[in-house]
């Protein structure tokens, strides 16, 4: 069971006016990245939060796109 936010209740309304009916209207997934992104700031030197947090992210994807059997192709030999 989810419980919605008590501001978010307030539009459900309107929403359910101009896109139908409310299904599957949960922030819990978004709201959780939250934490996602306080351990990338755990790192940070706080004088650019940031780029830093960026950073992290950049390098994860990195990491997952070739642990996951990516590759580039250089545009000199294809």
């Amino acid at each position: 069971i989810t419980k919605a936010k008590f501001h978010f209740l307030v539009h459900i309304p309107a929403y359910i006016q101009h896109f139908g009916p409310a299904l599957l209207f949960s922030t819990e997934h978004f709201e959780s990245f939250n934490h996602v992104f306080q351990l990338a700031a755990i790192y940070s030197n706080r004088q650019a939060p940031s780029r830093d947090t960026c950073n992290a992210f950049a390098m994860q994807d990195i990491v997952k796109h070739i642990v996951t059997g990516g590759f580039w192709v250089d545009p000199k030999t294809k």
